[in-house]
C-alpha cells in the first residue's frame, strides 16, 4: 500500500462527489505571496444576478469536455448567466462540474474571436486584418476549386480536435471527394478501445460498467472523480454502489489521484506495470478454477487449457517483482474479484493504456471480467449502443436517426495505380503492394491509414495524428489547403515544435484555414482565421454511453445568439459547398442547422419542440442492455438466412453481399458479440497479422495474439539517476480548450512537478525548487527509437507530494499557454493577438484586474508548456502515444 495518510491525501484532493455538487474543486495549488489589494470589479457578463422569475432555462450540452452532460442555461436579457444540470439526462442525473459554468466565461471572453481574420504578415507573425466572410469564403472555395480540378481532392484535409459534429466533417470531405478527415485519437484513447474492440468487435470500444450495481472494481490506472470520459456518470454510480451496497473500490496508480484518494485500498505500482498484475490475478483465477466456465465455453474462442498454459508464468511473484504490489495482495484481490462475480468489473484508462504494452495490458484486465463471466451482468462491465441509432448490433427497437440523406459516397481507396498511391516513397508503396486485397482496399494514405500502423484501422479508423507533421515533412504525404478546426497541435501534440514548424512551411501546409474561437497556437500559424460559435450557441445531436444501460440521445441547442459575426461550423461548410458546387451542395441543401439537425431526429417518437424543451430523449420502458450477446435473433429476421454449418453464423443479403446477424448457439439463434465471429475473441490473430502488414519483427511482443504483459523497451534498464516521468488531467481543465475560461484558470493555473519527498531529498532538492526536466528518446520499435539526443526539457517547481512512487515524477499539461489571450498566457502588458476580430463590448475589466496569479501581480504565473519535451512515441501496430513512458534526468536550476 501507499505510505500517504488519509489526511495527507485529503490535502491533496477534494472528495470527488463534493467537486461535483459544488463545481469547484480544492485541490493544492500554489499561491501568490501577496493577492491584489485593489478590489475586484464586477465583470459585465459573468457575475450578473439571477432573477429567476425573469431567467429561462433552456436545455442543450455541455461541451465543457467529452462526457457531455446535459445541461440547463439560464438566460435573462439575452445572456447566459448560470449553468445548471439537467436532471432529466440518465447519466449526470442533474449534475454538473466547474467546467459547465466555465462555458460562460469562454463565451464572453474578452480575446474571443468574433469577425474572420487574414494575416498581412509573415505566417505566425501576428498582424491580420479583419475581412468579411464573403471575402474569406471566396478565397477558399477558389482553392478548393483548383484542387478538385486537378483531380485531386485529398490534397484537402480537415484536422480536429475534439468532434461532436456526429459526422459534419466527414461529410464535407466525402463530398469533396476526400478521406482526410484528421483527429486527435491516438492521442488520446485508442489502446483501451483497441483493448475492448479486439475482444468483443467495433462497436464495443468503451467502458461502460454497471458501476452502481457492482460490489467490487478493480481500477488500472482510470481516474473517473477528477477526469475520465464518461466520469461525471461513472462517478456517481460507483459511490452510490460504496455508500448504499458497500462496494469495495481498489485502484493501482503511479500517483495520488483524485480516484486513488477515495479508494478502499490504493496500490502505488511502477509505472507500466500494471499489466503483470492483471496477467497474475488470471493466473490465480484459472489456477483455482474460479472462472464462470459455461460462460467461457459458450463464448470464447480459445479453450481453457490453452488459456491456463498460456497464463503459468505470469505468477503474482513475478507480479510482485515487476510492480511492487506484493504477491499476497495480487492473490487475494484475485479470489475477491471472483467471488464478487458478476457484481464486479475492472476499470481502465490513461495509466494503463499510454504505454507501449498499453493495448495488451488493457486486454489482461479485461481478460479478468471474461474469466468470471460478468460481461453485459448486473453490477459487471457494461456493453451497450453509443453511435448514431442506425438500427446496428445493440439498437433493436431504437428510432433510426443520423446523419440526413443523401448522404455522399466515400472516397476511393489509394490502390497501387492511382495518382495517390504512386506519389508515395518507394518503401511505403512496397509495404502496401505486399498487403492482402482486402487490406489494400482499406488504405487512403500515410496520413488517414498510417502502414505501419494497421491497427489503427482495423476496427475503427483511428488515425495517427501525432505523425501527420512528421509524415508531411519526410515525403509520406502531401496537402494543398489545411483547416484546423478547434484544434491545437502547436501547443498540446508530443513535440509540439514539430507541429509548429509544419504550419510555419507554406511549402508543407500551402494554406491554413483554422476554424476557433480564439487565436490559439495553432491557429496562430494561419493564414485565414474563421470565428466559430461556442456550444452555448450552436446545433449539435448527442449520443453517448449510458450508465444507465438505457441508450439516450440529446440535442444541443443554442442557449444564447452567436455574439458578433461568429458561425458554427456545418454553417461554414454548407456555405463553402455551395460556392465550390460541382455536386457539394446538394449534401447540405438545408437553410439553417436547425433545419439540418431536425431532419436528422425526425424519426425519434416524440416531436421536434418537445425534445427541445426536454434537451435528452430515452425510453423509459426499454429494458437495460444487459445480456444483448444472449437476445434472440427474431423470427422476421431470420427469414431467408443462411446458416454457415462450421462456424454457426447466420448471415443475410444485403445488396450482394452476406451481413451477419447473429449465430447458432446451442440451437438457439442469438445476436452474440459484434465481432466478425460474433465470439469473444480472446485469440485475436490481428495482432500478429497486423505485425506482418507492418513489417513489425516477430519478436516484439506487440504482435502477440493472447493477452500478455511484458517490460516498455525503455524502463528494462534506469540508469541511476533517471525517473520515469508522466502527466495527468485536472478535473477543471479539458486539454487546451479550457486555459481561458477564467473560472477554471483561477483554481488550476500552474503545474509545478510531483514527486515524492524521499526522492527529492535524494536528489537534493527542496520544495518548491526550480528544476529542469530534460526526456530521452525511447526504445523499441516506435518513431526514432534509441536516438542520444534528448528530445526537449522544461523548467518548473518541484512540489513534493507523498503517496507518488518513488521512482516516478509527474506533471500535468493544460498551462503556460503563450496564445489564447491573457488569462491564457497571463502577460498584462501584452498586446492581444487577433485584436481585428475582436468585439470591443467584450472588454471586462475583472479580467486584468484580477488575475491575481499573473507574475505582474506578484503570482505564481501561468504554469511551464511542457508536451515539447514529450517524444513522439507511437504504440507499436496501434499508434496510440505512449505519454506515460517517458525516461527523464533532473537538474537544479
Amino acid at each position: 500500500m501507499s505510505d500517504v495518510s488519509r489526511r495527507d491525501f485529503l490535502k491533496l484532493t477534494a472528495a470527488a462527489s463534493a467537486a461535483a455538487a459544488a463545481g469547484e474543486l480544492t485541490l493544492a495549488q500554489d499561491k501568490p505571496a501577496e493577492q491584489p489589494s485593489a478590489p475586484a470589479k464586477k465583470s459585465k457578463h459573468k457575475h450578473r444576478k439571477i432573477d429567476y422569475r425573469k431567467a429561462t432555462a433552456i436545455p442543450t450540452i455541455c461541451f465543457g469536455c467529452t462526457t457531455q452532460c446535459g445541461v440547463l442555461g439560464w438566460v435573462q436579457d439575452g445572456e447566459v448567466r448560470r449553468i445548471t444540470g439537467n436532471p432529466l439526462d440518465p447519466n449526470n442525473r442533474g449534475h454538473i462540474c466547474a467546467k459547465a459554468n466555465g462555458m460562460i466565461h469562454g463565451a464572453y471572453y474578452p480575446e474571443r474571436l468574433l469577425f474572420p481574420l487574414r494575416r498581412v504578415g509573415k505566417r505566425g507573425e501576428g498582424k491580420w486584418k479583419r475581412i468579411t466572410w464573403e471575402e474569406a469564403y471566396d478565397e477558399i472555395a477558389a482553392r478548393m476549386k483548383k484542387i478538385r480540378d486537378a483531380k485531386r481532392p485529398d490534397l484537402l484535409a480537415v484536422h480536429v480536435g475534439r468532434d461532436k459534429t456526429q459526422g459534419v466533417i466527414q461529410r464535407f470531405l466525402h463530398a469533396f471527394g476526400s478521406p482526410h478527415a484528421l483527429n486527435r485519437r491516438a492521442i488520446c484513447s485508442s489502446n483501451p478501445r483497441v483493448s475492448n474492440m479486439s475482444y468483443f468487435g467495433e462497436p464495443v470500444d468503451w467502458d461502460t460498467g454497471d458501476y452502481g450495481s457492482t460490489r467490487l472494481i478493480l481500477n488500472f490506472g482510470a481516474n473517473p472523480m477528477e477526469a475520465h470520459q464518461g466520469g461525471m456518470g461513472a462517478l456517481q454510480r460507483i459511490q452510490q454502489a460504496r455508500v448504499d451496497g458497500g462496494a469495495k473500490l481498489v485502484t493501482f496508480e503511479v500517483r495520488p489521484s483524485a480516484t486513488a484518494s477515495v479508494s478502499d485500498e490504493f496500490y502505488c505500482v511502477k509505472a507500466g506495470t500494471d499489466g503483470a498484475i492483471c496477467m497474475a490475478m488470471a493466473h490465480v483465477i484459472v489456477r483455482d478454477k474460479l472462472y464462470d466456465e459455461k460462460f467461457w465455453t459458450r463464448w470464447c474462442n480459445l479453450s481453457l487449457a490453452e488459456l491456463a498454459e498460456h497464463l503459468k508464468p505470469f505468477t503474482p511473484e513475478f507480479a510482485q517483482r515487476e510492480s511492487g504490489v506484493p504477491a499476497a495482495d495480487i492473490e487475494r484481490l484475485a479470489k475477491e474479484f471472483a467471488k464478487a462475480a458478476p457484481r464486479c468489473l475492472t476499470l481502465i484508462n490513461r495509466g494503463l493504456t499510454k504505454h507501449y504494452n498499453g493495448a495488451h495490458s488493457g486486454r489482461a484486465a479485461r481478460l479478468l471480467d471474461i474469466l468470471v463471466g460478468n460481461i453485459g451482468r448486473p453490477g459487471g462491465f457494461g456493453i451497450t449502443s453509443r453511435s448514431n441509432w442506425k438500427g446496428e448490433w445493440g439498437q433493436d427497437g431504437l428510432p433510426r436517426f443520423g446523419m440526413p440523406d443523401p448522404n455522399p459516397p466515400a472516397p476511393q481507396p489509394w490502390l497501387p495505380g492511382t495518382p495517390m498511391f504512386e506519389e508515395l516513397p518507394e518503401p511505403v508503396k512496397a509495404r502496401v503492394k505486399a498487403w492482402p486485397e482486402n487490406w489494400q482496399k482499406r488504405y487512403f494514405g500515410e496520413l488517414y491509414t498510417p502502414s505501419e500502423y494497421p491497427l489503427s484501422f482495423a476496427w475503427q479508423v483511428m488515425r495517427v495524428g501525432q505523425l501527420i507533421y512528421p509524415y508531411l515533412k519526410e515525403g509520406r504525404g502531401r496537402l494543398e489547403l489545411y483547416f484546423s478546426y478547434v484544434f491545437n497541435s502547436g501547443y498540446n501534440y508530443p513535440e509540439s515544435q514539430v507541429a509548429r514548424e509544419v504550419l510555419l512551411d507554406e511549402k508543407l501546409i500551402p494554406f491554413h484555414v483554422a476554424i476557433d474561437v480564439v487565436v490559439s497556437e495553432t491557429s496562430a500559424l494561419a493564414d485565414i482565421i474563421l470565428p466559430e460559435t461556442t456550444s452555448l450557441e450552436r446545433w449539435d445531436f448527442q449520443v453517448t454511453n449510458s450508465y444507465e444501460l438505457v441508450p439516450f440521445t440529446g440535442i444541443r441547442q443554442p442557449v444564447i445568439k452567436p455574439l458578433g459575426e461568429s458561425r458554427s461550423v456545418l454553417t461554414i461548410f454548407r456555405d463553402l459547398a455551395r460556392r465550390v458546387g460541382g455536386g457539394m451542395e446538394k449534401y447540405f441543401d438545408f437553410e439553417d442547422d436547425e433545419q439540418f439537425y431536425k431532419t436528422a431526429m425526425k424519426n425519434l417518437p416524440i416531436s421536434w419542440e418537445e425534445l427541445k424543451r426536454r434537451g435528452i430523449y430515452y425510453d423509459a420502458s426499454r429494458p437495460k442492455d444487459y445480456e444483448l450477446h444472449e437476445r434472440p435473433v427474431p423470427a422476421k429476421e431470420l427469414e431467408g438466412a443462411q446458416i454457415d454449418e462450421k462456424t454457426g453464423l447466420i448471415s443475410v443479403d444485403d445488396k450482394g453481399k452476406p451481413k451477419v446477424i447473429g449465430i447458432m448457439i446451442d440451437k438457439k439463434a442469438v445476436r452474440g458479440f459484434p465481432s466478425k465471429s460474433r465470439k469473444i475473441e480472446v485469440r485475436q490473430d490481428l495482432f500478429a497479422q497486423g505485425a506482418r502488414l507492418a513489417g513489425l519483427p516477430a519478436e516484439d511482443p506487440c504482435s502477440a495474439p493472447l493477452p500478455t504483459y511484458f517490460r516498455i523497451p525503455s524502463h528494462v534498464q534506469l540508469e541511476k539517476n533517471e525517473l520515469h516521468l508522466v502527466t495527468f488531467k485536472w478535473n477543471v481543465h479539458t486539454q487546451s480548450r479550457s486555459n481561458y475560461f477564467k473560472y477554471q484558470v483561477e483554481i488550476v493555473h500552474t503545474n509545478p512537478v510531483w514527486m515524492h519527498p524521499d526522492t527529492g531529498r535524494r536528489l537534493g532538492l527542496k520544495d518548491g525548487d526550480w528544476i529542469e526536466v530534460s526526456v530521452k528518446r525511447p526504445k523499441g520499435n516506435t518513431y526514432r527509437a534509441g536516438e542520444s539526443a534528448a528530445v526537449g526539457s522544461f523548467k518548473n517547481k518541484v512540489k513534493f507530494v507523498k503517496g507518488m512512487h518513488p521512482d516516478v515524477i509527474a506533471c500535468s499539461h493544460h498551462v503556460g499557454h503563450w496564445e489564447q489571450g491573457v488569462v491564457a498566457h497571463g502577460k498584462l502588458a501584452r498586446e492581444p493577438n487577433g485584436k481585428a476580430g475582436h468585439d470591443p463590448a467584450l472588454q471586462d475589466r475583472d479580467i486584468p484586474d484580477n488575475l491575481w496569479w499573473a507574475r505582474a501581480k506578484g503570482g505564481p504565473g501561468n504554469g511551464a508548456a511542457i508536451n515539447e519535451a514529450f517524444p513522439i512515441d507511437p504504440t507499436p501496430l496501434t499508434g496510440t502515444q505512449n505519454w506515460y513512458d517517458c525516461v527523464a534526468t533532473i537538474r537544479k536550476i
